[in-house]
């Protein structure tokens, strides 16, 4: 019969931090970005025009010879 050494329990440690620290991260970095993504998303209904090449283009903003 094998034992399991202290070691893997360690290792396991190890890996929940990194998972955890790496979600918390993700959700960090993310947030300013859906923040960003919401107040664009409201651009069409108050009348603006996006500031994405397919509204440039539909606008006349852009054009193309």
């Amino acid at each position: 019969m094998t034992s399991i050494s202290d070691g893997s329990q360690a290792e396991e440690q190890a890996k929940a931090f990194a998972r955890q620290y790496a979600k918390e991260f993700q959700e960090e970095m993310e947030k300013p970005i859906d923040e960003l993504v919401r107040q664009r998303k409201n651009d069409p209904l108050r009348g603006e025009v996006g500031q994405d090449l397919k509204s440039k283009l539909q606008s006349g903003e852009i054009k193309i010879v």
